[in-house]
């Protein structure tokens, strides 16, 4: 399989991940007027009127998406504004330190070595870089735009990756900034946040 292949599933799977979103929010409202519907039948609410309606109250069920669909946006929302603060927010809470200005060793130094060569070749200035003292290797970008975004690994990729693949790990993070991955990546996780509140 080559990239473009790689790449069109990539696309198709982040639809896929969209999609399913707004079904869990379909889903939430469904659930939650059913529920409500069934409980308001059991506390007896219609009984004043003398019978038990058949089928769903679909004035229950309006009011239940406005409430559902409110409470996601809103906690989208404020998600998103935390998040607002760029890739450097997402590294300061995950406990990373920057290493642009002072790195501690050569290890360190090399990580920034590599980082320079890939913003000169993607054409992008060099982004902050955050180091995270976790043994297991691992790496993210994160920010909204290009010029918010950073770069984030951990001890252990810095410790045990070779200079090549730790290129090769530093490139695919440089694709997620071209790519407006983390824009993307940021939205689901307000979203997921906001679906998360309910």
């Amino acid at each position: 399989m080559n990239f473009f292949e790689q790449q069109d599933r990539a696309q198709r799977n982040t639809g896929r991940l969209v999609l399913l979103m707004g079904l869990a929010v379909a889903s939430l409202i469904a659930i939650t007027s059913l529920v409500l519907t069934l409980l308001w039948r059991w506390l007896g609410r219609d009984q004043q009127y003398g019978y038990q309606p058949v089928g769903m109250d679909w004035g229950l069920v309006g009011e239940v998406a406005l409430v559902v669909i409110g409470v996601v946006v809103i906690g989208s929302l404020y998600k998103s504004v935390q998040m607002s603060g760029g890739g450097k927010t997402v590294a300061e809470r995950l406990g990373g330190r920057l290493i642009n200005l002072e790195p501690q060793g050569i290890e360190e130094q090399r990580l920034l070595n590599v980082v320079e060569e890939m913003a000169i070749a993607s054409g992008i200035p060099v982004p902050p870089v955050y180091v995270l003292e976790d043994e297991g290797i691992n790496a993210f970008a994160a920010g909204l735009t290009p010029q918010s975004a950073v770069i984030g690994i951990t001890r252990g990729a810095i410790g045990l990756l070779s200079r090549d693949e730790l290129q090769g790990v530093i490139a695919h993070e440089f694709s997620h900034i071209l790519n407006g991955d983390m824009r993307l990546n940021i939205r689901l996780m307000g979203l997921l946040f906001g679906v998360l509140v309910i």
